[in-house]
Protein backbone atom coordinates (compact mmCIF):
# COMPACT_ATOMS: atom_id res chain seq x y z
CA UNK A 1 0.00 0.00 0.00
CA UNK A 2 1.27 3.09 -1.04
CA UNK A 3 0.45 7.61 -1.30
CA UNK A 4 -0.95 7.57 -4.61
CA UNK A 5 -0.41 11.03 -5.41
CA UNK A 6 0.57 14.33 -4.50
CA UNK A 7 4.22 15.11 -3.29
CA UNK A 8 4.41 11.93 -1.23
CA UNK A 9 3.84 9.71 -3.99
CA UNK A 10 4.99 6.06 -3.78
CA UNK A 11 5.89 6.16 -0.23
CA UNK A 12 4.96 3.00 1.27
CA UNK A 13 2.48 2.83 4.46
CA UNK A 14 2.72 0.09 7.31
CA UNK A 15 -0.06 -2.01 7.67
CA UNK A 16 -0.37 -3.73 11.70
CA UNK A 17 0.15 -7.28 11.04
CA UNK A 18 -3.24 -8.12 13.05
CA UNK A 19 -6.38 -6.54 14.35
CA UNK A 20 -9.26 -4.93 12.96
CA UNK A 21 -7.71 -2.88 10.00
CA UNK A 22 -8.96 -2.88 6.99
CA UNK A 23 -6.88 -0.10 5.09
CA UNK A 24 -8.49 1.95 2.12
CA UNK A 25 -7.28 0.40 -1.05
CA UNK A 26 -4.80 2.49 -3.48
CA UNK A 27 -7.74 1.99 -6.48
CA UNK A 28 -10.46 3.70 -3.78
CA UNK A 29 -8.20 6.61 -2.54
CA UNK A 30 -7.31 7.25 -6.41
CA UNK A 31 -10.84 7.74 -7.12
CA UNK A 32 -11.81 9.93 -4.19
CA UNK A 33 -9.08 12.50 -4.38
CA UNK A 34 -9.64 12.31 -8.13
CA UNK A 35 -12.89 13.79 -7.13
CA UNK A 36 -11.50 16.11 -4.35
CA UNK A 37 -8.74 17.43 -6.74
CA UNK A 38 -7.20 20.71 -5.79
CA UNK A 39 -10.26 21.11 -3.37
CA UNK A 40 -7.79 19.25 -0.91
CA UNK A 41 -5.19 22.16 -0.59
CA UNK A 42 -4.77 24.20 2.62
CA UNK A 43 -7.35 22.56 4.74
CA UNK A 44 -7.42 20.73 8.43
CA UNK A 45 -8.83 17.21 7.71
CA UNK A 46 -9.36 14.55 10.16
CA UNK A 47 -9.13 11.08 9.40
CA UNK A 48 -11.34 9.33 12.36
CA UNK A 49 -10.72 5.58 12.79
CA UNK A 50 -7.84 6.42 11.00
CA UNK A 51 -5.72 3.04 10.99
CA UNK A 52 -2.86 3.26 9.25
CA UNK A 53 -3.58 6.81 8.05
CA UNK A 54 -3.97 5.87 4.77
CA UNK A 55 -6.39 8.61 3.76
CA UNK A 56 -5.19 11.48 6.13
CA UNK A 57 -1.51 10.79 4.48
CA UNK A 58 -3.10 10.89 1.42
CA UNK A 59 -4.65 14.10 1.98
CA UNK A 60 -1.07 15.96 3.21
CA UNK A 61 0.67 14.62 0.52
CA UNK A 62 -1.71 16.15 -1.72
CA UNK A 63 -1.57 19.53 0.01
CA UNK A 64 -3.49 19.66 3.26
CA UNK A 65 -2.60 21.84 6.06
CA UNK A 66 -2.74 19.64 8.80
CA UNK A 67 -4.98 16.62 9.62
CA UNK A 68 -5.82 15.24 12.79
CA UNK A 69 -5.62 11.08 13.39
CA UNK A 70 -8.44 9.64 16.08
CA UNK A 71 -7.44 6.07 16.84
CA UNK A 72 -8.09 4.00 19.73
CA UNK A 73 -5.98 0.91 19.56
CA UNK A 74 -2.15 2.06 20.62
CA UNK A 75 -1.04 -0.56 18.54
CA UNK A 76 -1.99 0.77 15.27
CA UNK A 77 -0.91 4.61 16.83
CA UNK A 78 2.70 2.68 16.79
CA UNK A 79 2.14 2.09 13.27
CA UNK A 80 0.30 5.09 12.29
CA UNK A 81 3.31 7.46 13.81
CA UNK A 82 5.66 5.65 11.31
CA UNK A 83 3.60 6.69 8.43
CA UNK A 84 3.08 10.04 9.37
CA UNK A 85 6.98 10.51 9.89
CA UNK A 86 7.91 8.31 6.33
CA UNK A 87 5.08 11.09 4.53
CA UNK A 88 6.38 13.99 6.95
CA UNK A 89 9.73 13.24 6.44
CA UNK A 90 9.29 12.88 2.36
CA UNK A 91 7.14 16.25 2.54
CA UNK A 92 10.12 17.98 4.44
CA UNK A 93 7.76 19.24 6.98
CA UNK A 94 7.76 18.95 11.09
CA UNK A 95 5.65 16.44 11.82
CA UNK A 96 4.29 18.33 14.83
CA UNK A 97 3.18 20.97 12.47
CA UNK A 98 1.75 18.70 10.01
CA UNK A 99 -0.65 16.20 12.15
CA UNK A 100 -1.95 15.35 15.05
CA UNK A 101 -2.63 11.73 15.96
CA UNK A 102 -5.11 11.36 18.95
CA UNK A 103 -5.35 8.27 20.62
CA UNK A 104 -9.14 8.38 21.76
CA UNK A 105 -12.17 6.27 21.33
CA UNK A 106 -13.77 8.21 18.72
CA UNK A 107 -17.22 7.51 20.21
CA UNK A 108 -16.21 9.42 23.48
CA UNK A 109 -13.94 12.20 22.26
CA UNK A 110 -15.35 15.79 22.31
CA UNK A 111 -14.61 16.73 18.88
CA UNK A 112 -15.37 20.61 19.55
CA UNK A 113 -11.74 20.47 21.67
CA UNK A 114 -9.81 20.60 18.40
CA UNK A 115 -8.21 23.71 18.06
CA UNK A 116 -9.21 24.34 14.22
CA UNK A 117 -11.58 24.24 11.66
CA UNK A 118 -12.42 20.81 9.65
CA UNK A 119 -12.39 21.05 6.28
CA UNK A 120 -13.03 16.94 5.12
CA UNK A 121 -13.70 14.32 7.43
CA UNK A 122 -12.91 10.78 6.13
CA UNK A 123 -15.00 8.26 8.25
CA UNK A 124 -13.41 4.68 7.90
CA UNK A 125 -14.43 2.58 10.48
CA UNK A 126 -14.42 -1.09 10.96
CA UNK A 127 -17.58 -2.69 9.25
CA UNK A 128 -18.86 -4.57 11.86
CA UNK A 129 -19.41 -1.51 13.88
CA UNK A 130 -22.31 -0.67 11.35
CA UNK A 131 -24.30 -3.20 12.45
CA UNK A 132 -23.40 -4.11 16.14
CA UNK A 133 -22.75 -0.15 17.14
CA UNK A 134 -25.66 1.57 14.95
CA UNK A 135 -26.80 3.53 17.66
CA UNK A 136 -23.18 5.13 18.38
CA UNK A 137 -22.50 5.48 14.87
CA UNK A 138 -25.83 7.44 14.49
CA UNK A 139 -24.72 9.29 17.20
CA UNK A 140 -21.21 10.22 16.22
CA UNK A 141 -22.43 10.96 12.89
CA UNK A 142 -24.67 13.42 14.13
CA UNK A 143 -22.20 14.92 16.68
CA UNK A 144 -19.47 15.63 13.88
CA UNK A 145 -22.60 17.31 11.93
CA UNK A 146 -23.68 19.63 14.49
CA UNK A 147 -19.61 20.67 15.27
CA UNK A 148 -18.74 21.14 11.81
CA UNK A 149 -21.79 21.74 10.19
CA UNK A 150 -19.62 23.08 6.69
CA UNK A 151 -17.06 20.30 6.56
CA UNK A 152 -17.57 17.47 3.68
CA UNK A 153 -17.18 13.87 4.61
CA UNK A 154 -15.91 10.75 2.98
CA UNK A 155 -17.53 7.99 4.53
CA UNK A 156 -16.74 4.32 3.69
CA UNK A 157 -19.32 1.68 4.59
CA UNK A 158 -20.42 -1.68 4.00
CA UNK A 159 -22.17 -2.33 0.54
CA UNK A 160 -25.23 -3.80 2.14
CA UNK A 161 -25.84 -0.76 4.91
CA UNK A 162 -28.69 0.95 3.74
CA UNK A 163 -28.47 4.64 4.03
CA UNK A 164 -31.14 6.46 6.24
CA UNK A 165 -32.59 9.94 6.08
CA UNK A 166 -31.75 9.86 9.79
CA UNK A 167 -28.41 10.38 9.09
CA UNK A 168 -27.49 14.14 9.00
CA UNK A 169 -24.85 13.61 6.18
CA UNK A 170 -26.30 13.49 2.15
CA UNK A 171 -24.40 12.33 -0.87
CA UNK A 172 -23.42 15.00 -3.11
CA UNK A 173 -20.90 12.48 -5.11
CA UNK A 174 -21.16 8.62 -5.26
CA UNK A 175 -17.39 7.65 -5.67
CA UNK A 176 -17.56 4.58 -7.97
CA UNK A 177 -15.89 1.79 -7.04
CA UNK A 178 -15.30 -1.89 -8.40
CA UNK A 179 -18.47 -3.39 -9.91
CA UNK A 180 -17.88 -6.24 -7.34
CA UNK A 181 -20.29 -7.83 -4.79
CA UNK A 182 -19.94 -6.88 -1.38
CA UNK A 183 -17.40 -4.07 -2.18
CA UNK A 184 -17.40 -0.96 -0.12
CA UNK A 185 -19.50 1.91 -0.82
CA UNK A 186 -18.16 5.51 -1.05
CA UNK A 187 -19.41 8.96 -1.03
CA UNK A 188 -18.60 12.41 -0.63
CA UNK A 189 -20.93 13.49 1.66
CA UNK A 190 -22.33 17.44 3.31
CA UNK A 191 -24.62 17.97 5.91
CA UNK A 192 -28.03 17.81 5.13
Amino acid sequence: MRITGGLARGIALDVPKKGEVRPATDFVRERIFGRLATAIQNTNVLDCFAGTGAYGLEALSRGAQHVCFVEKDLRVVSVLRNNCAKVCKSLQREVSSAVSIISVDAFHFDFSRLEFPINYIFFDPPYRFWEECSAAMLNLLEKLAQIFPKSQMVIEYPSQFIWSEQIPWEPIYPIPSRKKKNVPENNLFRKR
